[in-house]
């Protein structure tokens, strides 16, 4: 998870093999509690499919719906390479290339997408640039395509399991879940459904996930792997009470959201 206080736009985190695991891991997680990489009500089967991943990290999601779609076409698009598969690995009809989404994309590519996938990029969108993001996002998007954007929701963090034994390493997670960094309250993202209306977008799903009881130690692993990659001075002491309160049964737990617009024609 993000360390307070990164400057806009500022990947708080790091590009080598510890956060590649992470990354994936926490793919996999999801994947596996939406039941879905990209949600049903999204059609597939146009001809000369086009889907674009913003914010691809290790490509991993990428490649597995490119896997999916053996006719369409995928690009997975991220600000650095670092943890981009060896072309030997990426499926052939897969497209792997660096851009910063908050800047404008190349000529080439506006209005060339049927779809646009965002994910958990909370960190990076403060409340006063997340206009200004999915307005330049929605110019890859081709007139009746579809955005899936996914975050986790920072207002839910809550403690799972007991709550009769101290917390302090639990309470200090919820602490910063809620105030992520002082300059953005990240209400965005509650917001979303309104943001795409704003944009005109139509919502055409929108749905919470709430991790159940058995995936409490994913949940934990997941910030323990977080924190370690930060290298936050103290952050393994920090670390080590996190976990003792875990195997005392307490840990922190947030829900994610996942929205879906479609781009209606101007009128």
């Amino acid at each position: 998870m993000a360390s307070v206080g990164h400057k806009q736009g500022e990947y708080p985190l790091k590009r080598d093999t510890l956060a590649s695991i992470r990354l994936n891991f926490n793919h996999f997680w999801m994947k596996s509690l939406t039941g879905y990489l990209l949600h049903p009500s999204i059609g597939t089967s146009g001809e000369n499919f086009r889907l674009v991943d913003l914010g691809a990290g290790t490509g991993l999601w990428a490649c597995e719906v490119a896997a999916d779609l053996p006719n369409g076409s995928v690009d997975a698009v991220d600000i650095s390479d670092q943890q981009f598969p060896p072309s030997v690995f990426q499926p052939r009809n897969t497209h792997f290339w660096t851009h910063d989404f908050f800047k404008p994309f190349p000529q080439g590519q506006l209005n060339q997408f049927d779809v646009v996938n965002l994910k958990f990029v909370l960190y990076l969108v403060n409340d006063d640039v997340a206009d200004k993001l999915i307005t330049n996002v929605l110019t890859l998007l081709k007139p009746g395509g579809h955005l899936q954007w996914f975050e986790p929701l920072p207002d839910t963090a809550r403690l799972r399991g007991r709550n009769d034994i101290p917390t302090p390493a639990c309470d200090k997670r919820i602490a910063i879940w809620k105030k992520l960094a002082p300059h953005s309250s990240y209400k965005w993202v509650d917001a979303l459904p309104h943001l795409f209306l704003k944009h005109n977008l139509e919502v055409v799903f929108e749905n919470r996930y709430e991790s159940p009881e058995h995936y409490m130690p994913i949940a934990a692993q997941a910030t323990y792997l977080g924190q370690i990659e930060r290298g936050d001075p103290g952050g393994e002491d920090y670390v080590d009470q996190y976990r003792e309160e875990y195997r005392s049964g307490a840990t922190v737990d947030v829900a994610f959201t996942c929205v879906v617009g479609r781009k209606m024609a101007l009128q």
